[in-house]
């Protein structure tokens, strides 16, 4: 490796050129806090059969939609919440089968992304985990179904006022929906977390820096920060994070780099850990990750989390990183590393893996000399979607 290299090695990722200048708000800004946590909204029976689900309540929400001809939604400092006006949007509600354990279900909130819906095969999946769980549909839609099992989606009608993404409604609604739940029968309100999906995890992110009443959440794929872009979703709310936040996050994502998920490390006083895999899908089977629910239980039911590692140090070409937490157990621990260049799309990159080795509390490996990125990771043992790690920050060299 070259001086330059070697040097890069005792830091965090480099930061590309800024175009535009990232700014922190505060969520009051857009939100009456102390009014949306307070409200428990209003919900009534779904009268939509086509949208009926199998062990599931089909409900109608009391929450907040645009006005009528307004324009601003996709600004990037939007209006806030009391411009909206009120209306109904679509959800899910599930419960697991039996007595409630003393003090109640844990609960869920599943929030969907791009493209999604309120999904009753994800939902059933979390309450066969024992967990009450409610579902929106964020698109102002709710869906229908191919077959009877109800894993396919049809179609996604829309409800009155049409299909709409309003950011600050949105989140709104996210919350109302986390109030709903914690009133229900048989669930404990302080044991409850969500479970942010690609855009969904933009959202949770922005659910975090208002409502203190979860005991942590999820990020799957995305919920980065982009200090390059003057959009409403770049992380600007990551500072007032109040709850603790994990990760799960892909090499190859096309809507989120290694880089800025450091950023977000960097900008999330409750960045909690992270899980990096190498070639990880990106679609809505991630509800399904087994990383996902091993946090969700740690956070709602004080179970052991994943592997927990320390900041990456550097010896000439050996790095080493501190076991801070050991999850279940470490079997196994790898450099991940990509020899590929910039001039590639980053999506596109091929990534590698090396073993490293474990001594003691420290886990240490080579890195090869023609390595552009490389994290590492500690595993507890193999899964279907080889999740079940716990992973360093990302070291960029280009």
């Amino acid at each position: 490796m070259n001086k330059k290299a070697l040097i890069a090695l005792s830091t965090t990722t480099a930061l590309t050129a800024v175009t535009a200048e990232f700014k922190q708000e505060s969520p009051e800004k857009y939100w009456d806090v102390p009014g949306l946590l307070t409200e428990v909204p209003k919900y009534k029976k779904s009268t939509f059969a086509d949208s009926d689900a199998d062990g599931l309540q089909a409900v109608l929400i009391r929450g907040y939609k645009r006005r009528p001809g307004q324009k601003n939604i996709g600004s990037s400092s939007p209006d806030p919440l009391s411009t909206r006006t009120r209306g109904d949007f679509f959800a899910y509600i599930g419960f697991p089968s039996g007595p409630a354990p003393k003090g109640g279900f844990p609960g869920i909130v599943l929030i969907h992304g791009g493209g999604g819906t309120a999904y009753p095969l994800y939902a059933r999946r979390w309450i066969r985990k024992g967990y009450a769980v409610i579902a929106l549909d964020w698109y102002n839609q709710r869906p229908t179904f191919k077959g009877t099992t109800q894993s396919k989606i049809k179609a996604q009608i829309p409800l009155a006022g049409g299909k709409i993404q309003d950011h600050v409604a949105n989140v709104a609604n996210m919350i109302l929906c986390h109030s709903l739940l914690r009133s229900l029968p048989n669930v404990n309100p302080d044991k409850t977390a969500f479970v942010g999906l690609s855009w969904g995890s933009w959202y949770g992110a922005m659910v975090a820096s208002i409502d203190n009443r979860f005991q942590g959440g999820v990020e799957i794929y995305c919920g980065d920060v982009k200090r390059d872009k003057d959009v409403f979703t770049n992380g600007r709310f990551h500072h007032a994070a109040k709850i603790p936040l994990y990760w799960i996050a892909s090499t190859i994502d096309q809507n989120m780099t290694l880089s800025t998920l450091n950023e977000a490390e960097k900008e999330c006083p409750t960045f909690y850990n992270k899980t990096i895999v190498n070639n990880l899908p990106h679609s809505h089977v991630g509800f399904d990750f087994e990383a996902c629910f091993r946090m969700a239980s740690h956070f709602t039911r004080k179970q052991p989390g994943l592997p927990k590692l320390g900041k990456i140090t550097q010896k000439g070409n050996v790095v080493s990183a501190k076991i801070l937490e050991p999850g279940k157990g470490i079997t196994y621990a790898v450099l991940n590393y990509t020899e590929t260049s910039k001039e590639v799309r980053y999506h596109e990159r091929e990534w590698k893996s090396i073993p490293a080795e474990i001594k003691g509390d420290t886990i240490t490996a080579k890195v090869p000399a023609k390595a552009h990125h490389y994290y590492l990771s500690a595993y507890e043992k193999d899964s279907k979607f080889h999740d079940l790690c716990g992973s360093t920050e990302t070291i960029v060299i280009e």
